[in-house]
């Protein structure tokens, strides 16, 4: 038995299921997955050893391969079954334990571990698929313009924006024209930054070093920040590139504040900007790049999705805004 120590709190695991876990590290999975999946398998582990005579008392007892020989897809649809009932588990929920434990079975398998996979028996969860919210052009411009006008914005947030204006300015047009994730915005550094080739060097999920591009508008935009405006955030030399006005890094929790405040803006002048969220600014890259170029594979590059189906949403977010579009058109 082995601690997983990928979390806040150390997980134990069987040997095969820690080398599995070891898998994902090797195959570039962030940390935060690794923890989900050893979370995952320990519920699922502490499942077997309660409802299944054949298995020890607890997980720490499993310390063979017999032991899995003994379990059935039987079993599994019984875990997942106690997870919905027991545990409130929802589709999503419950398709994400069954998915974790297929790829427990099919790595076995591969490793010759086990002889055969029982999960092949098992039936497809099916999750309806939500389709990811976007800013559509016309709320674009609005925004754009509430961040460079004040257009919509109290006479306290006009004084706050006055003070802020060109750092938010940079950090939704460096949002919506890169497709970051919040976290790798929040990490980008002054020297990693380069105006004159446009470009970050970002450090993506599971460590994946790379370079992200952006156009000349978001450069200028930058520019104007870090020239005129960072300085007043920035006594010394911090290397973060975006700073709180307390001259720190700027958190994470700050930028999603800074998003919900003028998606609340937004919402005053009749646009629905209901749960939008730093996610919904990268959704928006990838729709408005999908709309520009008409290929996926350029959208997933750009996003750094490791799964093509990952992007494919996209696509159906396109679809959507084509059919509103296509609603507006009168003929009388």
């Amino acid at each position: 038995m082995k601690n997983n120590n990928c979390g806040s709190n150390p997980i134990t695991l069987p040997y095969f299921a820690q080398d599995f876990i070891n898998h994902l590290a090797v195959i570039n999975k962030s940390r935060n997955t690794q923890y989900a999946y050893a979370n995952e398998l320990n519920l699922f582990f502490q499942f077997l050893c309660n409802s299944l005579t054949t298995f020890p008392s607890s997980p720490e007892g499993i310390n063979s391969l017999y032991y899995m020989e003994n379990v059935g897809h039987r079993d599994i649809e019984a875990y997942l079954s106690w997870a919905r009932t027991e545990r409130n588990n929802g589709v999503r929920a419950l398709a994400r334990k069954q998915a974790v434990i297929k790829s427990l079975y099919r790595y076995l398998l591969r490793e010759d571990m086990i002889s055969k996979d029982i999960t092949i028996k098992l039936d497809p969860i099916k999750v309806n698929q939500k389709l990811p919210k976007a800013l559509e052009p016309n709320q674009i411009a609005d925004l754009t313009d509430i961040l460079k006008n004040g257009t919509g914005l109290s006479k306290e947030q006009l004084k706050y924006q006055a003070y802020t204006e060109k750092r938010n300015y940079a950090i939704f047009l460096t949002f919506i024209g890169t497709g970051l994730r919040l976290s790798e915005l929040c990490n980008l550094n002054l020297t990693t930054t380069n105006l004159n080739k446009g470009c970050f060097e970002v450090n993506r999920k599971g460590d994946k070093e790379t370079v992200v591009y952006f156009n000349s508008e978001i450069a200028e935009a930058l520019n104007d920040y870090i020239g005129n405006e960072r300085p007043r955030y920035a006594p010394g030399k911090p290397e973060a590139l975006f700073l709180s006005i307390q001259g720190k890094r700027i958190s994470p929790r700050a930028v999603q504040n800074l998003i919900t405040r003028y998606m609340e803006i937004l919402k005053t002048l009749g646009h629905n900007t209901d749960g939008f969220s730093a996610h919904k600014m990268r959704s928006t890259f990838a729709t408005l790049l999908l709309r520009e170029t008409d290929n996926l594979a350029i959208v997933q590059d750009a996003l750094g999705h490791a799964d093509p189906r990952t992007t494919r949403i996209y696509a159906k977010v396109l679809d959507e805004q084509l059919k509103r579009s296509a609603a507006l058109i009168k003929f009388k």
